[in-house]
């Protein structure tokens, strides 16, 4: 069915003195450089878990997302290769080849030394560790992210293909404004930085496979431990 994907807006607001910005010729190239960083970062997690309202859908809190249950008997704050491997499966499978883990870093050390059998089915990027921390697992790469939410809470780890993600930005980028006006009395600058974001998961709800009984998602994270 056909939906509307909404442009919320984000913005950076920074206050700089006029003697400031006399006295630190560089810091209108930091203040650019950070506000990126910002905007980017509001980005991110509102693609993780945002609510939508005013904001871009979350895949996090979207429909699409499918929850592997954890094994019986799991110990609190733990990752074993059983939850893993239930996770891999449940990727749909053009999304496989372009899916990639994101986690918390609390979850690297248990990934480390994570074997099935004898096997271990955590690598690093190379034979050595020259380029970790990341590494692969299951062969697809791992990547650390602070939107990930720490060890044993929903979201610690997750299986995701961007693909399956769909986005919008307001033609134009990020656009940038300042002001001598707004605080004339004070000597005071003030500088904005605004976008206009809209996304959501193509899926409104796990797709059902032609044979078996386990649902499949662009996105799959693991229940709370």
């Amino acid at each position: 069915k056909g939906r509307t994907v909404r442009l919320g807006e984000g913005y950076v607001f920074v206050l700089a003195t006029e003697e400031l910005l006399e006295d630190a010729p560089r810091l209108n190239d930091r203040l650019t450089t950070k506000s990126a960083a910002a905007i980017k970062w509001g980005l991110s997690e509102a693609v993780f878990r945002g609510d939508g309202v005013g904001k871009p859908l979350g895949y996090m809190r979207s429909g699409a997302l499918v929850t592997v249950n954890k094994e019986a008997g799991q110990a609190a704050d733990t990752l074993v290769a059983a939850n893993v491997a239930k996770m891999y499966a449940r990727m749909l499978g053009d999304g496989i080849g372009r899916s990639h883990w994101r986690i918390n870093s609390d979850v690297l050390p248990q990934l480390m030394t994570m074997t099935l059998g004898t096997e271990p089915i955590w690598m690093p990027p190379t034979s050595s560790f020259q380029d970790a921390p990341g590494g692969y697992l299951f062969g697809r790469p791992v990547r650390m992210s602070e939107h990930s939410a720490t060890i044993g809470d929903l979201g610690d780890i997750a299986l995701i293909d961007p693909k399956g993600y769909f986005g919008l930005t307001k033609e134009g980028g990020v656009k940038f404004a300042s002001s001598i006006h707004l605080y004339f009395d004070y000597g005071t600058q003030a500088f904005r930085w605004t976008i206009r974001f809209g996304g959501q998961p193509h899926l409104k709800a796990p797709v059902s496979p032609a044979k078996g009984a386990s649902t499949k998602s662009h996105f799959v994270t693991l229940e709370a431990r």
